[in-house]
Order: C-alpha cells, then sequence, then structure tokens
C-alpha cells in the first residue's frame, strides 16, 4: 500500500486537504494555515515511525512544526471552514478531524490537547458553536476549555472510531 491509499484508509480528503505525498519515505506532509491563508506550520506523518518518539523528524510518528515567529493561530484543517456552516468541530490531531470533514463537517485539529490561550479567543471570533472531540484518555478532557460542548470518544479517539460513533456526533450536533 501506497502513502495515499494509507491516507484515504485514514479518511483523509485528499480533494480537500492535499498533503504533500513522499511514497519513497512512506509519509505525508500536512500543512497548516490560519485564516489569512499564511503558512504558519506543518505535520508530517510517518506511519512506519516510532510513536513513542515525539517531535523528532526523522525518527518518530509524527513531527510538528510552528512558526515561533509569527504570532499566529496554527492549525490543521482550516481549508474545512467553508464546507459547512455549522458547528466547528475541534480535534487533537488530524486523523480525528478527518473523520468530520470526510463527512462535509468543519473540523480543525488542535495538534496537541492543550493548545495556547490565544486559540479560545480565535474561536470565539469564529461566531460558530465549538465542540471538542475529546480522547479517552488523562489527557483527552483538556481540550474541552476550548469549546462550547463536548464529547469523550469512548473507543479511544475519533480517528479509530466506529463510523457509527462518527454518525452520532454528527445527528447531534451537525445541521
Amino acid at each position: 500500500m501506497n502513502i495515499k491509499e494509507h491516507l484515504i484508509e485514514r479518511h483523509v480528503n485528499l480533494n480537500l486537504h492535499r498533503p504533500i505525498l513522499d511514497n519513497e519515505n512512506y509519509s505525508a506532509t500536512f500543512l497548516c494555515y490560519n485564516l489569512s491563508g499564511q503558512l504558519c506550520g506543518y505535520q508530517t506523518y510517518s506511519p512506519l515511525g516510532d510513536r513513542r518518539i515525539f517531535n523528532c523528524p526523522n525518527l518518530g510518528r509524527y513531527y510538528t512544526y510552528r512558526n515561533k515567529n509569527q504570532q499566529t493561530i496554527a492549525i490543521w484543517g482550516i481549508e474545512s471552514y467553508f464546507i459547512s456552516d455549522g458547528p466547528i468541530f475541534i480535534t487533537e490531531g488530524i486523523f480525528d478531524a478527518a473523520r468530520l470533514t470526510e463527512r462535509n463537517q468543519t473540523a480543525f485539529a488542535m495538534l496537541c490537547n492543550s493548545p495556547p490561550k490565544d486559540y479560545k479567543n480565535w474561536l470565539q471570533l469564529l461566531t460558530r458553536p465549538v465542540i471538542a472531540i475529546c480522547d479517552n484518555d488523562s489527557a483527552g478532557l483538556e481540550l474541552s476549555r476550548f469549546s462550547d460542548f463536548y464529547e469523550i470518544v469512548p473507543s479511544g479517539d475519533l480517528g479509530s472510531a466506529t463510523d457509527d460513533y462518527v454518525s452520532y456526533l454528527l445527528s447531534k450536533y451537525a445541521r
């Protein structure tokens, strides 16, 4: 299986998100933008990398870079903002948010469980309800502080949840 097929299997809408694919290194780089359209970071996903190693670009499964020199919000999924006028779902990870954007919902991956405080202010400026979909672990509930409503995924995280659970979320919150 190549990296494109792997991402499709993980529910990534490649027409919407357009990651940079590297079949040679079996990785994908997801770009992070702000609402002004500025590129302000990226996350590289290497499925064969060690999941216990964080932010090491050649060894870990995930490597996240945010431009520290810019005072800006760097999230993944901003391109989904206009596909729905319903709530904004926020998640920790890209593959969690992808489960929702695959179903034409606005979803942003914060790329962490506890973003800086200015992210909350920024989300409130968007004037739409914010629904946090929290991982079912000790750190997962931290994301709820940035939302109007929240759900804790019973099975771990949304990226590995059943289609029935995703449907449940949409029936409860989406327009």
